[in-house]
């Protein structure tokens, strides 16, 4: 397992949950959410200090285009909307 930080594209599920995800020139799809941090839903309730870390952490179950399973820490940041590959382990 390593720490990747790299840029990926994200397609998000109509309650905003990822469904597919693209890295690394491969599409990956969302098997299973299973657990989310730092929702958008929860900035209204933080605090100005802990806003600066606007930040929503995803742990799905993904599956590779040759149907391979991993678990991949992904995250939006959620002032640009941007996802990140944080880490992933096959």
């Amino acid at each position: 397992m390593s720490l990747y930080n790299e840029r990926i594209d994200v397609r998000s599920t109509t309650g905003g949950h990822p469904a597919f995800f693209a890295w690394r020139d491969r599409t990956y799809r969302v098997r299973r959410v299973i657990g989310a941090w730092g929702s958008p839903d929860e900035r209204a309730a933080r605090s100005a200090k802990a806003a600066a870390a606007d930040m929503r952490l995803v742990r799905v179950a993904a599956e590779s285009p040759d149907g391979e399973l991993s678990i991949a820490d992904i995250s939006c940041d959620n002032t640009t909307g941007d996802w990140t590959m944080r880490r992933l382990w096959g």
